[in-house]
């Protein structure tokens, strides 16, 4: 079974605008492929894939995510 395709152009999880960009990153996620713009927008997808597949807000969930780092990286922030 081929993964089905995405023609959407934009990071998944920052939105930036990935038209022409050389560098993406993309994965996978229950058959579906997602651009990335960077490592700590693969990070971020990495953690919570199937929110962001599911149109969660990106920025409501990035932040919440970004809470959950601070608290089990204590010092690093």
């Amino acid at each position: 079974m081929k993964p089905e395709e995405t023609t959407d152009q934009t990071c998944i999880v920052c939105g930036k605008d990935l038209s022409g960009a050389t560098a993406v990153a993309h994965l996978y996620h229950e058959g579906r492929r997602f651009s990335l713009c960077c490592p700590m927008c693969v990070q971020m997808f990495q953690r919570a894939p199937g929110r962001f597949a599911r149109g969660e807000s990106p920025k409501t969930l990035v932040e919440e995510l970004l809470d959950e780092i601070k608290w089990k990286e204590t010092g690093r922030w």
